[in-house]
C-alpha cells in the first residue's frame, strides 16, 4: 500500500471538518465523525510511507524501512 501525500491528507480533513461544518448535529456525534475520518487520514499518510531508520541493532548505517500497522 502506498502512504497518501501530504496535500491529500490536508484534503481529507478539511473534507471532513467542511462535512461537519454546516450541520445542525448532536457535538458528541460530530466529534466522532470527525476523530473516525482524521484516523483514518493520518493512518493512510502514515502507514506504508517508507522511512530512512538510523542506528539500526546490528550496527552503524542506516537502513530502509516501511511503517506497518500492527
Amino acid at each position: 500500500m502506498s502512504a497518501i501525500t501530504e496535500t491529500q491528507l490536508k484534503a481529507r480533513i478539511k473534507d471532513a471538518l467542511d462535512a461537519e461544518a454546516d450541520v445542525v448535529v448532536d457535538p458528541a456525534e460530530a466529534r466522532e465523525r470527525l476523530a473516525e475520518k482524521i484516523a483514518s487520514a493520518v493512518n493512510d499518510f502514515v502507514v506504508g510511507r517508507t522511512v530512512n531508520v538510523i542506528g539500526v541493532r546490528t550496527g552503524t548505517g542506516t537502513a530502509t524501512g516501511t511503517v506497518a500497522n500492527v
